[in-house]
């Protein structure tokens, strides 16, 4: 469903006509007296629907004699109501738009009715329900009441007047409800179904409803049985897309849909993975807590869209930006006060250059706001997911996320995955904590959904000699066709090795998340497994941002759920240029973040040229890890945590693990676990290293220790600075690539 950028107008109010000519004169006279009286800022679409009793002329005569408050919309034939709302809506122009029926039963002047309560409350869709006072109560309404209890009831609503087509809702809104994926005879019986499927919020306003003094209803019959036949084959569509497929986002289908080329690769499962994959989605009610079987639909739709060109990309994200735009501004009481303190309303967003005027969302701003302004005012609690992050400044952050964002991270993590060589169904071994933080319920769960999928785990925690015994035992056995875990697990796998068996069992990739591989690392990893290393880009906010495909040049973007800048003192980093990462999630509408600072640090690359791979999602370069995993020297040079690693990839015989740790300017500790090689002039080697990119005033502390331990789920840091610090005012920083000693 397209919309009218170039919107103007405040209300447009879209009146579909059939044989309507005799009804006109008044109904247009009417609507304009409200704009006028009420200073609305109006205009009035007539769309004639192929009529045959002067209605096309008349509708040419007031659109000549009102211009431009008045225009005219024409069908060489009869398309049914639902398609004159769609020509009406795209030649409208109006913020906020209103249906109402040509006939005059709809009183115009409760056109203004219905725009008062949309402004006074910030609902989605306002509807007029149909006031008993003096209505004829006639077979027809025996017929309306009847439908509207069995409408009720098949889509658990309690609304007064369901098939109710006089509505007026945001312009917005009405593009996302007019999108459906059934055809169906009278689509205006479901449109209060389709808003709230969609997670809109309805208010019902009671209306005068009149008999026709001109003209013939289609239901002028005594018993329609054609309509009443046509009407039940609708409900059953209906059911199926509206209650029993609920919040499914249709704006990436429609956009492959029109704009995937002939000849994208296609689907690599066979018959029977695909079956199997199916009776795995039937069943997510069992081994997911929180995910349904409608995670399987996007993981088919993203399929498809990862080969979108890239200017399809930009239309599917801004599209979705500017509903989330819209859906903040109106129920995120946080984002409405600080648009409005920014002098940023929701029409001034509708790009994504345009998304730079909105403030940055800070953790900390999370943390205050959290339970109440930050969360949607039409919040559904079963649909809502807790997330505690340990935070990277050891300060707990506790996140909500919908149901929509988690199936949606389930379908882009599956897609990425098969970038590696594996497909669903394959074994897999996971070098992860599996189940810390989980309550009884979610272990069963996780371990049901492991079994299903063939998935063994590898405590990430406990690599020591036994450990690592028992994960080449698990991999031997189970003949994985990928391994993913955090970065670090690989890295210490990597120097203690493996044994030489494993490279032989036919592994197709290993997806390395939490922490980037350094190139002499990265090789040793995959000498050791015997395949490519995958990196994953993630976080616990957002569970993974970006992902590397099998041509390694640079990590593609999940870009139908989220949009990525890499920003340097607050302007996009150039191709090339570390800058500091703030994601939009473009998903999650319950407790939305929008240029949300996340706290990475990664390189900008130029998406100009296209990757090798032919998928259109955009990319970032290397992720360098977190702001709060820098050093700023005694010469006030900012140094990201990479530096180390790239100096220390020489001193393995020496150091078996360091961390590095600022709690103030100019000084730093070393920690280190000795190896077996190690002598004293080996830190005096590395200090001299340290001190001629820090500054020689650089005060730096050696500790040896015994053990340095991971966090509680597996990672490790191995640079960590305790201070405040700000990226965008930091100024310079060093390029860790640039080091060469």
């Amino acid at each position: 469903m397209t919309t009218n950028g170039g919107a103007h107008s405040e209300l447009s109010v879209i009146a579909p006509c059939l044989n309507e000519r005799d009804n006109l004169r008044e109904l247009t006279d009417r609507v304009l007296k409200v704009f006028d009286e009420r200073a609305i800022d109006g205009e009035l679409v007539l769309v004639d629907d192929g009529s045959d009793d002067g209605t096309t002329h008349r509708i040419a005569e007031l659109a000549a004699h009102h211009a431009p408050r008045v225009s005219g919309v024409y069908h060489e034939k009869t398309g049914g109501i639902e398609k004159a709302w769609r020509s009406g809506f795209e030649a409208s122009r109006g913020r906020y738009v209103c249906l109402i029926d040509a006939d005059l039963q709809n009183q115009p002047e409760d056109v203004y009715r219905l725009y008062r309560e949309i402004k006074f409350s910030n609902v989605d869709l306002v509807q007029g329900v149909r006031s008993h006072i003096g209505r004829l109560q006639d077979g027809r309404y025996t017929l309306s009441q009847g439908l509207n209890l069995l409408l009720n009831l098949a889509f658990r609503m309690q609304a007064r007047d369901n098939k109710s087509g006089f509505i007026l809702t945001r312009r917005e809104v009405l593009g996302e409800v007019l999108r459906h994926r059934n055809r169906y005879r009278y689509f205006q019986t479901f449109i209060t179904a389709a808003a709230v499927s969609r997670g809109y919020t309805v208010r019902e306003v009671e209306t005068l409803f009149e008999s026709r003094l001109h003209g013939d209803s289609f239901m002028h019959k005594r018993v329609p049985w054609k309509v009443i036949f046509g009407t039940f084959v609708d409900i059953a569509k209906a059911l199926h897309e509206y209650r029993f497929n609920r919040y499914r986002d249709l704006v990436v289908e429609q956009i492959v849909e029109e704009k995937l080329p002939k000849n994208v690769p296609g689907p690599v499962h066979g018959p029977a993975r695909r079956l199997y994959f199916r009776a795995y989605q039937r069943l997510m009610p069992l081994h997911h807590w929180m995910i349904t079987r409608n995670a399987g639909y996007y993981y088919r739709v993203l399929e498809r869209s990862q080969w979108l060109p890239p200017e399809a990309v930009r239309t599917l994200q801004e599209a979705k930006l500017r509903r989330l735009i819209q859906h903040v501004y109106w129920h995120v009481p946080y984002y409405r006060e600080t648009m409005q303190e920014a002098g940023v309303g929701p029409e001034d967003i509708r790009t994504l250059e345009d998304l730079r005027k909105m403030p940055m969302l800070e953790k900390d701003d999370i943390r205050d706001n959290l339970y109440f302004d930050l969360l949607s005012d039409g919040r559904r609690w079963k649909d809502m997911y807790r997330i505690a992050t340990s935070g990277s400044t050891g300060r707990p952050l506790t996140v909500m996320v919908d149901r929509h964002q988690l199936e949606y991270r389930w379908a882009s993590t599956l897609r990425s995955q098969e970038w590696t060589g594996y497909r669903f169904g394959d074994r897999t071994v996971r070098l992860w904590h599996q189940t810390i933080g989980m309550d009884r319920s979610q272990v069963f769960k996780e371990k049901l959904d492991a079994l299903l999928c063939r998935r063994k785990f590898v405590p990430a925690f406990a690599l020591d000699d036994a450990g690592i015994h028992a994960m080449e035992r698990t991999i031997r056995s189970h003949e994985p066709r990928l391994v993913d875990g955090y970065a670090e697990s690989f890295s210490y796998l990597a120097r203690r090795g493996v044994d030489p068996s494993v490279r032989s069992l036919g592994i197709k990739g290993l997806m390395s998340s939490a922490q980037t591989l350094d190139d002499q690392t990265r090789e040793k990893v995959e000498e050791a497994f015997g395949t490519k290393v995958f990196d994953k880009y993630g976080s616990r906010e957002f569970s993974g941002i970006a992902y590397q495909c099998e041509a390694q040049n640079g990590l593609h973007v999940a870009a139908e759920s989220y949009h990525v800048e890499i920003l340097v003192d607050g302007r996009p980093a150039e191709p090339g240029e570390l800058g500091e990462v703030f994601i939009t999630d473009l998903t999650n509408h319950v407790m939305p973040f929008i240029r949300y600072r996340i706290g990475d640090l990664a390189y900008a690359i130029d998406n100009s040229k296209p990757c090798e791979c032919g998928r259109g999602l955009p990319r970032i370069g290397a992720v360098e890890g977190r702001v709060q995993s820098m050093v700023v020297g005694a010469n006030g040079v900012g140094m990201p945590g990479t530096f180390f690693s790239h100096v220390l990839k020489d001193y393995g015989y020496a150091f078996q693990r360091y961390q590095v740790e600022q709690t103030r300017p100019g000084q730093l500790v070393f920690r280190y676990i000795p190896a077996g090689r190690f002598h004293p002039r080996f830190l005096d080697e590395v200090f001299g290293v340290f001190r001629q990119y820090l500054g020689e005033e650089m005060e730096i502390r050696a500790k040896a220790v015994e053990q340095i331990d991971m966090v509680g789920t597996g990672k490790f840091r191995s640079v960590v600075n305790r201070m405040d610090l700000d990226y965008q005012e930091l100024g310079d920083v060093f390029d860790p690539r640039a080091v060469s000693g």
